[in-house]
């Protein structure tokens, strides 16, 4: 048997999960300041819609998930921080 999926069922993988991606972009932003990384982020983050808007997604359901991708970025970046300020203990 042969299963067959129309397009409208199809969801493609959250953008929010493509760990990949969001370090990506964390580890960008990490190196830019000020209206260098505002411009960056506005840049991704329309490119992103787009991406998400095309994939099928009507806008307000793609701009929730782009503001998802954004938490996902902060989060990682906020990670790599902490990660970076911790000493390294030895016994």
């Amino acid at each position: 048997m042969v299963w067959k999926m129309s397009p409208e069922k199809v969801r493609a993988f959250p953008i929010d999960r493509q760990v990949f991606l969001v370090r990506e972009v964390a580890a960008k932003l990490g190196n830019l300041h000020g209206e260098t990384a505002t411009s960056f982020w506005r840049a991704k983050a329309s490119e992103l819609l787009d991406l998400v808007v095309g994939s099928g997604r009507d806008r307000t359901a793609a701009s929730d998930e782009v503001r998802r991708f954004f938490l996902a970025v902060q989060r990682e970046m906020l990670a790599d921080t902490v990660a970076e300020s911790m000493p390294i203990l030895s016994a």
